[in-house]
């Protein structure tokens, strides 16, 4: 399911407040997933799939998009980039 930036409401069970988490991209073993897959550390993360240690401002992680998760029924949605035009709906 996807969604956009600024919605903030579930479109599945329709509750408040959805909880934003970046995706991230660990270069050295391709994982892809948001950062609540990713083990938290003092200084970073550690990768789930590979279990190296990814510090802050590593060049080997990047963020590659967002996504978002409902707290009530949990449900994961990917929410679509901004473009920077304005919306014509």
């Amino acid at each position: 399911m996807q969604i956009r930036a600024d919605q903030s409401h579930c479109p599945q069970c329709k509750a408040a407040r959805l909880e934003f988490f970046p995706i991230l991209h660990h270069m050295v073993c391709a994982f892809v997933g948001p950062s609540y897959d990713f083990i938290e550390q003092t200084a970073g993360y550690t990768c789930p799939k590979c279990q190296r240690e990814i510090l802050s401002g590593d060049e080997t992680c990047e963020i590659v998009g967002a996504s978002a998760r409902c707290p009530t029924c949990f449900e994961e949605m990917v929410v679509l980039p901004t473009t920077g035009a304005p919306d014509s709906s």
